[in-house]
């Protein structure tokens, strides 16, 4: 961690250097009323760093979290530089005496962020190279054998370069124990924790189910720290919650209140101008886009352009969504012999090899062109950029109380499952999922998605 703290200090150092140059050397159409003396700006470099290292360590940027995602550090790291920035042009107002150039500090944000996140980025491929290579590697042991935990340790074998060798599940249910899932043994029940953390070497214990009593995970916990092992939980319901849990007090007696979701008021009114005016853009620039894939759909196949369908939205509220038709004509009609062959659990349809799509379709569906109408229900204000997948009627009637949490927000064309799976993802983890993003909202979660969205789309992954 000191390396990489050293490392960030010399290159916003250089990203400074390389500013002052850019704007007194380079940017002479703008002439200044003065050039500073080069020294002197050397002379407050050093109070400069310890300010922008200062706002790193505060966003976390420093604290040990490892990224399974390039994206999600290079955007922390974008708003870690901008505002740090944002900081020395506010002390140029507030401060006369405090004298620097603005366009230097413009150049040095781009420059230090093209800097830093070259570090980054090579950093990372080296990390998912030697994970390849088998060094690095964190020896994990999964307790439960469930769903979730068969999921989670699924995802750690198809992607070796995330650098978790799973090394068994523990699960308190006899007819599992001695099985494979995965080819992952289950090795025994919970009470044999300790010896499997010693005698497979463990570096690292998650909590896969939820079904684990409270006494037993604070046992569990007790002797990870024992033996210097990492502990994580996948979270259920009641954790997703947790960050709008205060604690009240009533005649002495402790009451926990749950308030309600962030995602009104101010929150929501800034949600909703931000994507009326992406959804704008995003018409305008992919217009030739949408133009020549309206006349492929046309010319490829009989029938409307555009397929409008039913879907739910916010407080349970149908909706036309728009999308490019990538199914032939009447394609409802075979739905109902379709349905058993479903190839996800819960109310879900999916099926990779669906005959009811075209070969455009089948195009457009792998890269998500036949989306990009839903812009237009971002603008009219039934979708959102980001938000949860908007269901059909016949999968909201089918749903539990808390699956309709998910209702409370506006759907969206991306969010969390699409970047985390997609049609991969089981219908339960895609719920906590729509939760925690719903109880944790923020512009800078929905910033992050959308980044991630990108090369989820580009590779196709888990889209069928």
């Amino acid at each position: 961690m000191i390396a990489k703290i050293l490392a960030d200090a010399f290159l916003i150092n250089v990203s400074f250097v390389l500013g002052y140059y850019l704007r007194f050397k380079v940017l002479l159409f703008i002439n200044p009323t003065a050039i500073p003396i080069f020294e002197k700006y050397l002379s407050v470099l050093i109070f400069l760093t310890l300010i922008w290292l200062a706002v790193f360590k505060l966003i976390g940027l420093y604290e040990g979290k490892k990224f399974t995602a390039l994206v999600d550090e290079l955007a922390m790291l974008f708003g870690g530089i901008t505002l740090s920035a944002l900081i020395l042009l506010g002390l140029l107002f507030l401060y006369r005496e405090f004298w620097f150039s603005r366009l230097v500090i413009v150049n040095a944000w781009w420059i230090s962020f093209v800097l830093l996140a070259a570090v980054r980025t090579i950093s990372f491929a080296a990390n998912r190279f030697l994970h390849y290579r088998g060094m690095g590697i964190r020896k994990t042991l999964i307790l439960g054998a469930g769903e979730m935990g068969q999921t989670l340790a699924s995802k750690m074998l198809l992607d070796k370069g995330l650098g978790y060798q799973v090394v068994g599940f523990l699960d308190d249910d006899p007819v599992k124990i001695g099985k494979h899932y995965h080819g992952i043994l289950v090795r025994g029940d919970l009470l044999s924790v300790k010896e499997v953390i010693k005698k497979q070497r463990v570096d690292e214990v998650i909590i896969a189910s939820s079904k684990i009593p409270a006494e037993k995970v604070l046992d569990i916990i007790t002797e990870c720290e024992r033996f210097g092992v990492e502990f994580k939980i996948v979270p259920g319901i009641l954790e997703l919650i947790a960050s709008r849990v205060d604690v009240d007090e009533l005649a002495g007696v402790p009451l926990l209140t749950v308030s309600e979701i962030r995602l009104k008021g101010l929150n929501a009114a800034v949600k909703r101008t931000s994507d009326i005016f992406l959804s704008a853009v995003g018409l305008m620039v992919l217009s030739p886009i949408l133009l020549l894939s309206a006349v492929l759909v046309k010319a490829t196949s009989p029938g409307p352009i555009l397929f409008t369908q039913e879907r739910i939205g916010l407080d349970g509220k149908s909706f036309p969504m728009f999308k490019f038709r990538s199914m032939i004509k009447d394609a409802d009609n075979l739905f109902p012999q379709l349905e058993p062959l479903s190839e996800v659990d819960g109310y879900l349809f999916k099926m990779k090899d669906d005959p009811r799509v075209t070969a455009l379709g089948k195009f457009m569906r792998r890269f998500s062109i036949d989306e990009l109408p839903q812009l237009l229900d971002v603008f009219l204000g039934h979708m959102s950029l980001v938000g949860p997948r908007p269901p059909l009627p016949r999968e909201v009637v089918k749903y539990n109380a808390w699956h309709k949490k998910r209702l409370r927000v506006r759907p969206g064309i991306t969010g969390p499952w699409q970047v985390s799976g997609r049609s991969l993802l089981p219908f339960e983890d895609m719920v906590r999922l729509d939760i925690y993003y719903i109880e944790n909202w923020s512009l800078w979660l929905d910033f992050k998605i959308l980044l991630r969205t990108i090369p989820v789309v580009l590779l196709g992954s888990g889209a069928y």
